[in-house]
């Protein structure tokens, strides 16, 4: 069995130690896994409820999300307010819908058995991809070299990480059979197991994944002007049970299969940020990643996401004893904090803080109370006018980056039922 250690299901369950005792869990660890059975439940009620309400076409809030030259089957956004453990929970997502492949000259049962195994054992392996920058020599100066003062004189190329797309690594499991907790081994983080074993062999298992590229935009002063640009580099933690797994076979008529995957999403965030919303930040949600093998072999994508709505954006505490110190010491290369040492702990400790501090709220706040909520109105200054674009809008193409990488990599392999056909570097689970 690909991806997994040896596995002993003698081990009480509380046992924080995985089977082999090569890894410990973590208090860090144990935040997490003692999220999922949470994130699992709430995130298969909203999936149960956002089936009920798509299959109506009911949902109180749906508009025209992008568009395309080559225009997807389907690409809204939708907000509402779903019911979760007797409260409403208001929530909004996206649903894409689109072409993924045509057959050349393959039968279509071919094509259902080699794109079964590609989504269900690969997929979460090749979900990123890298795309063309420049290179930097080895040996040639680049701009993180060039000293602070003079970096913005500087014309100095710079390595980047020019990778798009999602970047999975597995990290927990708990056994169906035992109920046993345990931790991937380092090595096979990006080997992700295949999707199938879940249910037979694991209750669940929690994957981490970084969105490579996933930046925010905003033009307050609208297109062509001064567009500023900020780069999540958030972590999101997610659980795969088998209510996410889509393995069916001639499931309608028209269809010889779906596949697929989907997860819930975990509330912690693994470190400290500003944001109070965004990946790694979500109360509540769902992804779901399925494809259709049509009768002719074709193949399409259904992409679905459905989080909470955020309440504010940023979260900010503001100390203004340590923002004076920081500009002093900045100014005296650090002096200050060492000649005012005491006082700066007596200020620190009697001075007024500000926690959870939300910029943008707070300025769209202000500007609809000082024009009578004609900023609201007419100014599209509002929280609602954000969550669609950025937050939807950029979800929206970053799942669409998504499909499309996927397609290179699906066409760039003879056959997926060939081992000797994939690629070793995929195989091993280090294509991202």
């Amino acid at each position: 069995m690909s991806g997994n250690t040896t596995m002993s299901n003698q081990a009480p369950s509380s046992s924080r130690t995985d089977p082999c005792g090569a890894s410990v869990l973590t208090d860090q660890d144990m935040v997490v896994i003692n999220d999922v059975e949470r994130a699992l439940a709430d995130g298969l009620k909203l999936k149960q409820w956002w089936e009920q309400v798509d299959a109506a076409d009911g949902y109180q809030n749906q508009f025209e999300l992008v568009r395309t030259h080559n225009k997807a089957d389907r690409g809204i956004g939708f907000m509402d307010v779903a019911p979760l453990n007797g409260k409403p929970f208001p929530v909004m997502g996206v649903i894409q819908e689109m072409l993924f492949d045509n057959p050349k000259q393959v039968a279509p049962e071919a094509v259902q058995d080699e794109f079964r195994q590609f989504i269900l054992h690969y997929f979460l392996r090749v979900s990123s991809f890298q795309t063309p920058d420049f290179y930097v020599g080895q040996g040639a100066i680049q701009h993180s070299d060039v000293r602070l003062l003079f970096q913005p004189l500087s014309f100095c190329p710079e390595n980047t990480d020019s990778r798009v797309g999602f970047g999975y690594t597995q990290l927990y499991y708990k056994l169906k059979e035992s109920g046993r907790i345990g931790k991937f081994p380092r090595q096979d983080e990006h080997r992700i197991i295949d999707l199938r074993r879940i249910g037979p062999e694991y209750q669940w298992i929690v994957v981490k994944t970084h969105v490579f590229d996933f930046t925010i935009s905003f033009s307050p002063f609208g297109p062509g002007a001064v567009t500023f640009s900020v780069p999540l580099k958030e972590e999101t933690y997610l659980a795969i049970s088998e209510d996410f797994v889509t393995n069916r076979d001639n499931p309608a008529p028209d269809l010889l299969g779906q596949y697929g995957v989907g997860y819930a999403l975990l509330k912690p965030a693994p470190r400290k940020s500003i944001f109070a919303y965004g990946p790694g930040y979500f109360d509540a949600g769902f992804q779901l990643i399925d494809f259709d093998v049509c009768k002719n072999g074709q193949t399409r994508s259904r992409m679905v996401f459905l989080a909470n709505r955020p309440e504010q954006v940023l979260s900010i505490d503001i100390d203004p004893v340590k923002l004076g110190f920081g500009a002093a010491d900045l100014m005296s290369f650090g002096l200050a904090s060492r000649m005012f040492g005491p006082v700066k702990n007596i200020l620190e400790r009697f001075s007024p803080r500000i926690t959870g501090f939300d910029p943008v709220g707070a300025y769209m706040r202000a500007a609809n109370l000082l024009t009578a909520n004609l900023a609201s109105e007419q100014l599209c200054s509002s929280l609602e006018t954000l969550e669609v674009n950025p937050m939807l809008l950029t979800h929206y193409i970053e799942h669409y980056r998504l499909v499309v990488g996927a397609l290179t990599t699906w066409r760039g392999v003879q056959n997926w039922l060939e081992r000797g056909d994939v690629p070793d570097e995929i195989i091993r689970g280090i294509s991202s």
